[in-house]
């Protein structure tokens, strides 16, 4: 195996037995340079990858100021059972259902504010559970995350930087955000419409000038059916837990593997934005390449993988979140066409 390139900047210690046979290829608290390799080095890890299945981690190693919502959409529900089974769970919990007409006989559970910790992916096991029982996905379900602005902060910087990342690396975001499915929801244009040309936009008219974060905010958040929602920030909150971005495009999922990976993705890109690591050469480099590429949502079904491997790379810290990335990104490599249509199973039972 040829030797490879790490990355400098500090990772977290992960959790892992270390016995999969993935993490003797490469050490789940190393942080290689994925990007790098090639050849007969890059097959192996891309078989190792395609034989590893996910599991629901107790955390994910983030820092307590960290704090994140969800929305789970489902269809066909039977709301009074729901009710009933989150009350007898949680005892007049604070994960809240309601109902949603756009969806069919569709509802949907709003979580409170929630921190990265061992209760908060047992409660979230157990409300996938509930729902499971008692309602099922359907084709327009979609599963919101909102994570609170202190993540990013109130540097301008931090978010011309999130907008530039977001613009050049979309198509690898959807796919991923599309969980445990192939394509994305039929009505995504319409409740997270794309918006790469848009932020590429905003980013070229906001970097040359030396504007307030005020400024950026208002620039950026004057539509609420995108891929990516400001509307629920406001400057004037000094960037507090409720104040959050509202993360649109993944599908719905009642598998709390997918939702826990789904937050890792939103929380790392926010933080990535923030850092002083962010590689402001690499995104550039990359929207030349891509520039005018995409025709439309289905190219975002399609696998890149140089792209993917690239941006992984840049995100995370720590070859055990490389991991769990490029497994729901590749999904197998299966390139999908219809509505709900499933790669080969990727998460645990």
């Amino acid at each position: 195996m040829l030797k490879r390139s790490k990355i400098t900047h500090p990772s977290k210690k992960v959790i892992c037995s270390g016995n999969e046979p993935i993490f003797t290829y490469i050490k789940p608290n190393n942080n290689d340079k994925l990007s790098d390799m090639s050849g007969l080095d890059l097959q192996e890890l891309i078989w190792h990858i395609e034989n590893y299945y996910l599991e629901l981690r107790k955390t994910l190693g983030f820092d307590n100021m960290i704090t994140f919502g969800l929305e789970l959409e489902f269809e066909k529900a039977i709301t009074n059972r729901i009710c009933e089974k989150l009350d007898q769970y949680f005892h007049h919990s604070s994960w809240i259902l309601k109902y949603d007409s756009s969806l069919d006989n569709g509802a949907e559970i709003n979580s409170p504010v929630l921190k990265d910790n061992n209760t908060t992916w047992k409660d979230l096991t157990k409300v996938c559970e509930i729902v499971s029982e008692n309602a099922r996905i359907g084709e327009n379900s979609g599963g919101h995350i909102h994570i609170g602005t202190q993540v990013i902060g109130d540097k301008s910087e931090s978010w011309l930087n999130f907008i530039k990342f977001w613009s050049v690396y979309e198509n690898i975001i959807y796919r991923f955000a599309y969980g445990e499915y192939l394509v994305g929801r039929p009505s995504i244009q319409r409740y997270a419409a794309p918006v790469t040309k848009d932020f590429w936009q905003d980013y070229i008219d906001l970097k040359n000038g030396n504007h307030s974060i005020e400024s950026i905010i208002d620039t950026i958040s004057y539509q609420k059916y995108r891929a990516v929602n400001f509307r629920n920030v406001s400057s004037t909150n000094a960037f507090k837990q409720r104040n959050t971005i509202e993360f649109r495009c993944p599908n719905g999922s009642l598998n709390p593997i997918i939702w826990q990976n789904n937050v890792n993705l939103f929380v790392n890109l926010l933080l990535y934005a923030r850092s002083t690591t962010f590689d402001d050469d690499i995104v550039t480099r990359r929207h030349e390449i891509n520039q005018d590429k995409y025709s439309g949502l289905s190219d975002y079904n399609e696998l890149y993988l140089e792209q993917a491997l690239e941006l992984c790379d840049m995100l995370f810290t720590n070859n055990f979140d490389k991991v769990y990335f490029l497994r729901q990104y590749l999904k197998s490599f299966q390139i999908g066409t219809k509505i709900l249509e499933k790669p080969k199973e990727f998460t645990k039972k």
